[in-house]
C-alpha cells in the first residue's frame, strides 16, 4: 500500500472503532455472556465458568483487564471492543493479500464492519468479534509468509493465539497455512516450518491444557468435554429430529443469518454476481477466501445452533462483503463511484439497526433488569428462586445472595411469603421487563431472553394435571387444558384475589360448554360462555398452613387433527393469584 492508502485506512479504522461504542451494551444479556463473566470470575469448566471447550485465551485476556478493577462483565466488553478495533484493517490486509484491490478491500471490510450483527456484536461479551480479527491477521501473515519467512513464523503464533480464544479459528487458519506451508518447503525454508509448526501448537495445547489444569485434571476436563460434545451432536446438530431441515437451515446460515431478508437478500446477490464476475474474469486467486471460510460454514451448517446463525455467520459474513464490494466495482468502474455505492450499502444497514444499537446501549436486558430489581428491593434475608433457563445470569449477578435454581414452579413447595421467583417470561402481576420483540434486535440476537419478571413465590401458579405445555405468542405466554385442568396455588394469610382471562373455542364447539371453577373443593362459578374472551375475578380465603387447589372443568373439548391429537378445551391466557387488597 502507498502512504496515502495507509493513512485512509488508519483513519478509516479508527472512525469505524469509534461508532462501536454506540454497541456497548448497558448490561449482560445472554446464557454464554454470563458464563464467560462467571470464568473471568473464576475459572472452572466443571461448572462451565465457563462453557466448554473454555476459550482460555479470551478469558486470560479479560482477566487481565478485570486485574484493573474493571469488573468482569466489562472486562470482556473491553476486550471485544479492542478486537473491534483492529477488525476492518485485518479484514483488509487479509483481501488485499488474497489479490482484491485496495479500494474493493477497504470497501467491502467496511460493509462487513457495519452488518448489523457485527456491530451489535461488537459491544458484548461474546468471544467471536475478537476471535474473528485475530483469525483474518493470522490468515494475512500466513498468506504474506508464502514470501517471507517471519511472516510465516508469525501467522503460526496469531493463529495459535486465534485458536486459543476460540476454536473454529483452525478450521479458518488451515487453507492458509497449508498454503503458506507449501511455499516454505518450496524454498527450503525448513527451519521456519518446524518452528511454526511447534511454537503455534504449543500455543494452542497450551491454552487448552491451563484450561484444563485450571479446572482440576484432565480427566475431568476431557468429562466435560465429551459431556458438551454429546450435547450438540443431540441438541444443535443435524442428529436432532426437531431441527429444522438442512436445506432450511442453509438458507438461515448462508443467506439471512439476520433476519433482514430484504436488505441481507441484496447483499447476497451482490456477492453472488461478485463471484460470477470473479469467475468469468478468470481471477481465480480471488476465489481463495470461499476456500478459506468454507470448513466453517460446513460445520455451522451440520452442527450449530440454527436460533445463533447471527453469531456464528459473522467470520464468513465477510465473504458476502468482500464479494458485494466487488460486483459495486463491477458496476461502479471508478473507484469514488464504487465507494460512494459501498457507502449507501452501510448507510441502509445502519439506519436499520440503529434502534437495536440503542436498545441495548441504553437499556439493561430484561434478565438483568429483574436480577438488579432483586438486589435493590429484595432483603438480603430472603431467599431467590432463578429459573434454570437464566441460571448463569442468576448465578453471576446476584453473587452470594441467597439464591436456588429451579426447572418447574411445581418444586417450589413450603416457601415462605417472602421468597421471590425470577423467571424468564412475563408474568401477570409480577414486575415485567420487556426488550419490545418489534426491535430490529430480535432479528440479530438469540431470540430469548426479551421478557424476565419478579414476583413472589406465593403468587407463582403451578400448572399440574389436565394442562399442556406453555406455548408462546410473542412475548405472551398461553396454555391450553383438556375437559379439566388442577393447579395449585402458594398458601398466603388472609384472602387472595384470583384472576384469570379465557380462549373457549366456541367457533368449533356448539352449543357453548358449561365452565365450572373450584377452589378448594367449593365452587366459585358455573357459567356458560356465551363469548370466546371470558374474564373473571374472584376474591377467596386462602389456606394458610398448606397449598391452594385450582379445578377448571368444561363440558366439551375439540381435537385439532392435522396431527395434533390434544383434546383442547379451554386455553389459559393469563391467570394471577395475588393477595387481596
Amino acid at each position: 500500500m502507498t502512504i496515502l492508502q495507509k493513512r485512509i485506512l488508519l483513519l478509516l479504522a479508527l472512525i469505524v472503532g469509534l461508532t462501536r461504542f454506540l454497541a456497548f451494551a448497558r448490561s449482560v444479556n445472554d446464557w454464554d455472556e454470563a458464563t464467560f463473566s462467571l470464568g473471568v470470575r473464576e475459572y472452572d469448566l466443571n461448572f462451565h465458568h465457563p462453557h466448554p471447550p473454555g476459550y482460555p485465551l479470551f478469558v486470560l485476556a479479560a482477566k487481565a483487564v478485570h486485574l484493573l478493577g474493571v469488573d468482569e462483565y466489562r472486562s470482556l466488553q473491553v476486550v471485544v471492543l479492542l478486537g473491534s478495533f483492529f477488525l476492518l484493517p485485518a479484514l483488509v490486509a487479509f483481501a488485499r493479500e488474497c489479490g482484491f484491490g485496495f479500494v474493493t478491500a477497504v470497501c467491502g471490510a467496511t460493509i462487513f464492519a457495519f452488518l448489523p450483527n457485527v456491530w451489535i456484536y461488537s459491544g458484548t461479551g461474546f468471544s467471536d468479534i475478537p476471535s474473528t480479527a485475530v483469525g483474518f491477521t493470522a490468515c494475512w501473515l500466513l498468506l504474506r509468509g508464502r514470501r517471507d519467512g517471519r511472516a510465516y513464523l508469525l501467522g503460526a503464533i496469531v493463529l495459535g493465539i486465534a485458536a486459543g480464544m476460540r476454536t473454529p479459528n483452525l478450521l479458518i487458519g488451515a487453507a492458509p497455512a497449508i498454503v503458506a506451508t507449501v511455499h516454505r518447503l518450496r524454498a527450503r525454508d525448513f527451519r521456519n516450518v518446524v518452528a511454526a509448526t511447534l511454537l503455534g501448537g504449543a500455543i494452542v495445547g497450551g491454552s487448552y491444557l491451563g484450561a484444563a489444569l485450571a479446572s482440576g485434571t484432565l480427566e475431568q476436563y476431557r468429562s466435560v468435554l465429551r459431556q458438551q460434545s454429546e450435547y450438540v451432536r443431540t441438541v444443535d446438530s443435524w442428529r436432532n429430529p426437531q431441527r429444522p431441515p438442512l436445506h432450511e437451515v442453509a438458507k438461515t446460515f448462508f443467506l439471512w443469518p439476520i433476519d433482514q431478508r430484504q436488505q441481507m437478500g441484496w447483499l447476497t446477490a451482490f456477492a453472488l454476481a461478485g463471484i460470477a464476475a470473479v469467475a468469468f474474469r478468470r481471477q481465480w486467486p480471488l476465489l481463495f477466501p470461499l476456500i478459506v471460510f468454507a470448513p466453517l460454514m460446513l460445520l455451522a451448517w451440520l452442527t450449530l445452533d440454527v436460533q445463533a446463525a447471527g453469531r456464528y455467520a459473522i467470520p464468513y459474513l465477510s465473504l458476502h462483503a468482500l464479494f458485494a464490494a466487488s460486483f459495486l466495482g463491477v458496476i461502479g468502474r471508478k473507484p469514488a463511484v464504487q465507494a460512494a455505492l459501498a457507502t449507501a450499502v452501510v448507510l441502509v444497514f445502519a439506519i436499520w439497526a440503529w434502534p437495536a444499537l440503542k436498545l441495548q446501549r441504553t437499556t439493561d436486558a430484561p434478565v438483568a433488569g429483574a436480577l438488579n430489581w432483586v438486589l435493590r428491593n429484595v432483603p438480603k434475608t430472603s431467599t431467590v428462586y432463578v429459573h434454570g433457563w437464566i441460571g448463569p445470569q442468576g448465578e453471576y449477578l446476584l453473587g452470594n445472595r441467597d439464591r436456588l435454581f429451579y426447572e418447574d414452579a411445581r418444586e417450589l413447595r413450603n416457601v415462605g411469603h417472602d421468597t421471590w421467583a425470577v423467571e424468564p417470561r412475563i408474568l401477570k402481576g409480577g414486575h415485567n421487563f420487556v426488550w419490545p420483540r418489534q426491535n430490529p434486535l430480535w432479528k440479530i440476537l438469540r431470540r430469548r431472553n426479551f421478557e424476565a419478571a419478579v414476583l413472589r413465590v406465593t403468587s407463582l401458579i403451578q400448572y399440574g394435571e389436565g394442562f399442556y405445555s406453555p406455548e408462546w405468542n410473542g412475548p405472551e405466554t398461553f396454555r391450553w387444558m383438556g375437559r379439566e385442568g388442577r393447579a395449585v396455588l402458594p398458601a398466603m394469610p388472609g384472602h387472595g384475589t384470583l384472576s384469570m382471562r379465557l380462549y373457549v373455542p366456541i367457533d368449533t364447539i356448539q352449543p357453548p360448554p358449561t365452565i365450572e371453577v373450584r377452589f378448594n373443593g367449593a365452587l366459585l362459578e358455573r357459567f356458560t360462555a356465551a363469548e370466546a374472551f371470558v374474564e373473571r375475578s374472584w376474591s377467596v380465603a386462602s389456606r394458610t398452613d398448606a397449598s391452594n387447589e385450582l379445578v377448571i372443568a368444561t363440558s366439551d373439548a375439540v381435537t385439532p387433527g392435522n396431527g395434533d391429537d390434544r383434546q383442547l378445551g379451554l386455553r389459559i391466557d393469563s391467570m394471577s393469584w395475588m393477595p387481596a387488597p
